[in-house]
């Protein structure tokens, strides 16, 4: 079982959603998909494990 406080990194988290890793950043520059964490140095983008989970309708 996933840790929910498990960060991912862009590439691990796009595969699991089935985004592109642009799409992501894409989303996060308009505030539609936030990251969990931002490297100030690097700007890396880390995702919440639970983040990729599907909400039931």
């Amino acid at each position: 079982m996933d840790d929910p406080e498990q960060l991912l990194t862009i590439g691990v988290f796009a595969r699991r959603v089935g985004l592109a890793p642009s799409a992501l950043r894409f989303y996060d520059d308009c505030g539609l998909l936030r990251p969990a964490r931002v490297d100030a140095v690097t700007g890396y983008r880390r995702y919440g494990a639970g983040r990729g989970r599907r909400r039931g309708r």
